[in-house]
């Protein structure tokens, strides 16, 4: 916060020197807007972004001229002098801050998978002026006023199904804004949405301090246990990275630490690899986020008053599936108990074993990888090590497009002369039947302190077909380990499971066929969202599928159908702890933004207070603790972390339906799913569900699923 005053005093400062000196600055800001390679035509394959051109420097004074010319369209509009009509006032609206978007799409893609300090300092400056410019546009009353005349007449005009959800979401995205607000109200509601963009990117740059600054170095290789040899050549090359002439380094980027928690024995060092990650942002340093947590709560809470609802929550799901709080809740609670008991049958599983090793202290959470791992071993004869062999990175990938050919149709071209932002993206035209351009494909698969963690999809173009048909470009981004000089990149069969998820997030943005950008793709409730990327796990693991990808990288063999069950059998163990720590991680998200008030609460006590109220138990934590919970405090997911369960629910109940068929590839079924996913947010989540599966979904499928019903 003092860098960002700072900043601002410099401007103040600058402003102030001599006309010759602000004449200068105005010259070069033109010319940099003029020759700015974000601005100018891309003459680039399929219009792709330049990234060969682009610099970090030029992200800024290009989203200044994006909101300068928005506001000329803007303005535009709300002082046209004709009639309000849906074309001159709703579409108009639609078509508007065009640079903007493609801009900031750009930038919100680049800044999260490869930032640089000048991105860092660009985020910061930029994020609350664009809270401001859209504030500025959802709170003007003469635009609304325009709005809201066409909206009145919405029976009488000659608009179809997609004109009226375009013209209902933008009327009810101006309401949602405060349009109606007036005077101190409206003023503070500014000052508020402001600085919540301060507070998440500050969020968000604190935690990517704080895993980048943690380093276990291991001098002695006993303390590496087991550990598969491309694990140990990747901790030795971080190592030297990190300045050290020999030994081992592990950080908290899971593709490092996961496998350190796995097999060390050296229970010490396993606790305080543990501790590193679970006390992310929460220690008392420059980059803890408790203060920044308590403040967001607080400000979104207010929020929400201003603008007429109970609490934050209620806000927010009025526009899902689940459409209030008490329905999260009661979702969440059919699901708690038996997870919790099925993780307390493995907790005193696990523990036993650990006594058996002759170590008589407690079980902690940071034991509970290692003796699963010892558990799948003696009880299902099965070494996750022994599969990784048959998922390198580049063939689950194949195995991906594979499944998109046999369901869709469709077929990924390579190509080689596309930039790209980073040297280890790949990128893939798309094609559909006849060879027609569906879209373009970004991949991007490597961990590096450059990226945040996680996965995650980002459109650079959305799909839309107003005044001619746009095609999309989206980009799937991980966090895997990178390959090193004697070995591939292998991945464990939960990172397998991921590039599906992601790609089935990728197929959504690039199968949308609508006409307005706004309503395609992903443009969908928070609880919807998450169905087509969930529903593609479920068929990377069936036979018929793993045959198509899952080849031993050295030998081309498939993997064995022996191997085949034993992974399934042994993965249905530990689904107690994997519900339960994305359930703690979803209540807690709900008991922060359920608030009502606006009193101020203390981070570490209120989460304690949360977690004992489910009666979660010490050995397992919330999937996020609150001071690292990018989710909901520096991403979109704030009361909507229960989403995935949702989605859930509709990917198991929609896949039953292909197993009960008896063609897990039906191609009848896979026409109605395309169907339904094309339409991006043109109708609601449950009427475009019904209208694939012709009912609501059913839970229990999910229940059976996770073992916790017969």
């Amino acid at each position: 916060m003092t860098k960002y005053i700072i900043f601002i005093s410099l401007i103040f400062l600058i402003g102030c020197q001599t006309g010759q000196n602000n004449d200068s600055m105005k010259n070069e800001e033109i010319m940099s807007v003029k020759d700015n390679p974000l601005i100018s035509e891309w003459n680039t394959p399929f219009g792709t972004p330049p990234f060969d051109k682009i610099k970090s420097d030029d992200y800024l004074p290009a989203i200044k001229e994006g909101i300068k010319q928005h506001e000329k369209e803007i303005n535009k509009i709300t002082n046209n002098p004709e009639k309000p009509t849906f074309e001159n006032t709703i579409v108009a609206y639609e078509k508007s801050g065009s640079l903007l978007k493609k801009v900031t799409m750009v930038f919100d893609a680049v800044e999260a998978a490869n930032t640089d300090d000048v991105l860092k300092e660009t985020s910061k400056k930029i994020r609350p002026e664009l809270a401001a410019h859209y504030d500025k546009i959802k709170m003007n009353r003469k635009l609304f006023d325009r709005i809201n005349n066409v909206f009145k007449q919405k029976d009488n005009l000659k608009l179809d199904g997609e004109d009226k959800k375009l013209l209902e979401e933008t009327y009810k995205s101006f309401v949602r804004s405060g349009v109606n607000l007036e005077g101190d109200k409206k003023k503070r509601l500014k000052e508020i949405n402001r600085r919540l963009a301060t507070l998440s990117q500050l969020f968000g740059d604190n935690l990517l301090e704080e895993t980048n600054n943690f380093d276990l170095y291991i001098k002695d290789k006993k303390d590496l246990g087991s550990m598969p040899a491309n694990f140990v050549e990747a901790a030795a090359e971080e190592a030297k990275k990190r300045g050290h002439q020999s030994g081992w380094s592990f950080t908290l980027q899971r593709p490092s630490i996961y496998p350190f928690l796995d097999y060390s024995p050296n229970r010490k060092l396993r606790a305080k690899i543990f501790k590193g990650y679970a006390m992310r942002g929460n220690n008392n340093n420059e980059h803890d986020n408790k203060k920044v947590v308590e403040e967001m709560v607080k400000l979104r809470a207010e929020r929400a008053h201003l603008l007429g609802y109970k609490t934050h929550a209620d806000y927010v799901l009025e526009e899902s599936m689940a459409e209030n709080p008490k329905n999260v809740y009661n979702l969440l609670a059919k699901v708690w108990t038996p997870a919790l008991n099925m993780a307390k049958r493995d907790r005193d599983m696990l523990a036993e074993m650990m006594k058996k090793d002759g170590i008589k202290d407690k079980f902690q959470a940071s034991d509970w990888r290692y003796y699963v791992k010892k558990i799948r071993e003696k009880k299902y004869n099965f070494d996750e090590d022994e599969t990784r062999p048959y998922f390198e990175v580049n063939a689950v990938r194949q195995g991906a497009f594979a499944l998109a050919n046999k369901l869709f149709g469709l077929t990924f071209k390579e190509i080689k002369n596309i930039p790209v932002w980073h040297k280890d993206q790949q990128v893939y035209e798309v094609l559909g039947e006849g060879g027609k351009h569906i879209g373009i494909l970004y991949m991007d698969f490597f961990a590096r302190p450059s990226k945040k963690g996680g996965a995650w999809m980002n459109e650079l173009r959305m799909q839309s077909n107003l005044d001619s048909f746009i095609t999309p470009v989206v980009t799937n981004n991980f966090n895997f380990p990178a390959p090193t000089k004697d070995s591939p990149s292998l991945l464990s069969f939960s990172q397998a499971q991921t590039v599906f998820h992601e790609f089935g997030h990728g197929l959504h943005g690039l199968l949308s066929n609508v006409k307005y950008g706004s309503l395609s793709g992903t443009n969908v409730p928070r609880d919807f969202v998450e169905f087509p990327s969930q529903v593609m796990e479920n068929w990377m693991s069936e036979p018929e599928v793993l045959k198509l990808y899952a080849k031993h990288y050295k030998t081309g063999k498939v993997i064995p159908k022996e191997m085949i069950e034993k992974m399934n059998a042994a993965n249905s163990f530990n689904e107690g702890f994997r519900s339960v720590e994305y359930l703690a991680a979803a209540f807690l998200d709900m008991d922060w933004h359920t608030l009502e008030d606006t009193m101020h609460r203390n981070t570490l006590e209120f989460e304690k207070a949360s977690m004992n109220k489910i009666g979660l138990i010490d050995e397992i934590i919330p999937r996020y603790r609150s001071t690292y919970y990018a989710h909901i405090f520096s991403g979109g997911y704030s009361s909507g972390y229960y989403s995935y369960l949702w989605s859930e629910i509709l990917d198991a109940d929609a896949f039953e339906m292909f197993k009960k068929s008896g063609d897990v590839f039906n191609p009848e079924l896979a026409k109605r799913y395309r169907k339904m996913i094309s339409r991006g947010g043109t109708k609601s989540g449950m009427e475009l569900y019904k209208e694939f599966s012709g009912r609501e979904p059913d839970i229990n499928a999910l229940l059976k699923r996770k073992g916790f019903k017969n």
